[in-house]
């Protein structure tokens, strides 16, 4: 037998030998794919200026948590009100500036989870109540049912009102203010530009605060917990939940952090990738992508995208209407008006001729010189819609059905087939990113003039109550409404209550 090995092995012909490993080889090791963080604007967050510092290392951000205000029955009277106050705060607080204009960017989503809202009936209690064995009962029950209400698709279809899908959520509204600084020349000072930021962010919350609109300045955490679910929304290190994320993976702080820290690169733990065919950012395997809105068709109303108004039988607001996980992000350059009057001169001084069409934009150039003399400035905008899918096939269907809504009420969206950008507007609209200077080319702005922005800003909402939830109950929109009329902000001396509602609707109970 091994006589036999021995000759087949013999006959075998030899194996050509490898090629040596060359350096080109050694080196491909150490290269790595392009790096989606480094598209990310930020670095870090410094709790004593409130500020997030940009990748360009001199410009500063400032994130904001905002109420809107409530809007539900309200007369048209005080809705024109609401949306003066709005513009004021566009175009009074803000500062127009040459050089380095300042960006505003506000964002609105509806986050289907009530955790947080959890978590702040479970710290009401007075603390010798907290651990009783009624209240720890109550906080198991209201658990299940938290839980129940924010499944996906809703706990019921809501036919008698809004004709949607009953979800609790909470609409959450934010908005960032920033300008990005030439670096050539001499850099002002970080103190320069941190007070600068700071001016003009108390003028704007004081602006807000006077429509009835509350601002909260946001922090690094705050950034890092919405970011984080952005781009992980199915971890599988958390079971594909993205509230149970930020128990594994929580907010590092802002103190004591290893060399060379990146807040951007915290916020991805798995690999994003792009996919040009089709115009896809995939996020731990889910697709995303966004819509564009090319221009306005027609004027907007006041409240356009979240306040209520009455189609038919229903009571809703057109946000309530968009595909789950939608955001919204409108970004508004402040450019003087100098410059936008030059721009409507030249066109008017271009219709020349006594053609019909020459006639209407002479008519229309004079007509914008009257509106802008009339306080009502035209300024940059664009409008985005973020969308994501369970698939490429629910993303397509999610996108066909928020161009069917947009189309209508007077939003004209780039089609999916029509955008060669997409990739490179998912980026470019998110938090910080915008960078004018670089807009030079591909420009997705459309002049707009302030009242009509005013209109479409998500600053109309429903109310949510007090803030004190000693009663918890649920708005139209599906969010906690809470009061205490145990609460001496919440009650003066000689309060009357007045109960309505059909048979069922739990009025004795509310007595108890």
């Amino acid at each position: 037998m091994w006589k036999q090995l021995s000759q087949k092995s013999s006959k075998e012909s030899p194996k050509p030998a490898e090629a040596p490993v060359t350096q080109a080889m050694v080196k491909s090791l150490y290269e790595r794919p392009p790096s989606f963080t480094d598209l990310l604007p930020w670095v870090e967050y410094d709790p004593g200026s409130r500020t997030f510092l940009l990748e360009d290392g001199i410009s500063l951000g400032a994130l904001f948590e905002l109420t809107p205000a409530g809007t539900e029955a309200r007369t048209t009277e005080f809705m024109t009100q609401l949306r003066d106050a709005i513009q004021t705060a566009l175009t009074d607080a803000i500062p127009e500036e040459d050089d380095a204009p300042w960006v505003l960017q506000v964002y609105v989503q509806d986050e289907p989870s009530l955790q947080g809202f959890q978590k702040e009936i479970a710290d009401y209690p007075q603390p010798s109540a907290k651990q009783t064995p009624f209240t720890r009962h109550f906080q198991a029950m209201l658990s299940q049912h938290l839980a129940r209400i924010t499944r996906p698709g809703g706990l019921f279809e809501d036919k008698a009102v809004t004709g949607t899908h009953w979800r609790g959520q909470v609409r959450r509204v934010r908005a960032t203010l920033y300008r990005r600084l030439k670096p050539s020349g001499k850099s002002p000072s970080a103190i320069e530009v941190e007070e600068a930021l700071n001016d003009v962010a108390i003028k704007w919350v004081a602006a807000l605060a006077s429509a009835g609109i509350r601002a909260r300045r946001g922090t690094g955490k705050d950034l890092y917990e919405w970011l984080l679910k952005w781009f992980n929304p199915a971890p599988e290190i958390a079971d594909g939940d993205p509230g149970k994320l930020l128990e594994i993976a929580p907010y590092p702080g802002d103190e004591n952090l290893p060399f060379g820290y990146d807040l951007a690169e915290r916020l991805t733990l798995t690999m994003p990738r792009s996919d040009n065919i089709s115009a896809t950012w995939w996020f731990d395997d889910l697709p995303h992508s966004i819509v564009t809105v090319q221009g306005l068709r027609r004027a907007p109303e006041v409240g356009h995208m979240t306040a209520e108004r009455q189609a038919g039988e229903h009571v809703f607001s057109l946000f309530d209407r968009l595909p789950e996980h939608t955001v919204m992000v409108m970004t508004l350059t402040v450019k003087p008006q100098d410059f936008t009057r030059n721009h409507i001169a030249q066109v008017k001084r271009a219709a020349v001729g006594d053609s019909a069409e020459a006639e209407l934009t002479r008519e229309d150039a004079e007509a914008v010189e009257r509106e802008m003399a009339r306080g009502n400035k035209l300024y940059p905008l664009c409008m985005a819609f973020y969308v994501r899918g369970d698939d490429l096939k629910s993303l397509r269907a999610n996108i066909n059905q928020l161009n069917a809504l947009l189309l209508p009420n007077g939003l004209q969206p780039i089609l999916q087939e029509a955008d060669l950008l997409t990739l490179d507007s998912y980026i470019r609209n998110l938090p910080m990113a915008y960078d004018l200077s670089m807009d030079k080319i591909n420009r997705r702005s459309r002049l707009v003039f302030s009242s009509h922005t005013a209109n479409l800003l998500p600053l109309y909402g429903r109310s949510k109550g007090t803030g004190h939830p000693g009663l918890v109950f649920f708005n139209r929109g599906a969010e906690p409404l809470v009061f205490d009329p145990l609460h001496h902000e919440d009650r003066k001396k000689n309060a009357h209550m007045l109960i309505l509602g059909p048979t069922g609707a739990g009025k004795s109970a509310l007595l108890v």
